[in-house]
């Protein structure tokens, strides 16, 4: 049970570093709208609770060593946050897949080229992605109830 979430915490994690690369180029498009600021925002709380869940993964679960009850709020708080990228990216990919041509028209019409193909491989990816960081989140919340002893 703790190898499979350890493997959940591992993907979840490459794809934090990803996206903190990602987040990091994208600073001076990400002040340009609102919207790209609330997709900033999302993006952050993935990346914290990444961090602060395998902070808690290794201090807690590992070490079984006291921590602060301030890893806790936090991984409540971007957990929380990441519940709802996940929801909202499990629902707009399920909608994409099923109506791709929405998609591929707005690829075009940036003078972009992609298969099928590539597009769905693409999608299925994120689901996949989304799905494990849903499961991860809840199943964090299950292990911080369980260990509340370890929290000051």
């Amino acid at each position: 049970m703790t190898i499979l979430y350890r493997i959940l915490s591992l993907v979840i994690n490459a794809v934090a570093i990803l996206l903190t690369i990602s987040l990091v180029f994208s600073i001076p498009r990400m002040v340009s709208s609102p919207i790209t600021l609330l997709s900033a925002f999302l993006m952050v709380a993935v990346i914290l609770y990444a961090w602060f869940s395998f902070k808690f993964y290794r201090e807690v679960l590992q070490q079984q060593k006291p921590v602060k009850h301030r890893l806790k709020d936090m991984v409540r708080v971007n957990g929380i946050v990441t519940l709802v990228f996940s929801v909202i990216t499990i629902l707009n990919v399920l909608y994409l897949l099923k109506n791709p041509a929405f998609f591929t028209d707005s690829i075009k019409n940036l003078g972009v080229e992609m298969p099928l193909k590539n597009i769905t491989g693409f999608f299925y990816a994120m689901l996949f992605y989304a799905a494990f960081l849903f499961t991860h989140v809840v199943w964090t919340f299950a292990l911080l109830k369980k260990n509340k002893d370890y929290f000051q």
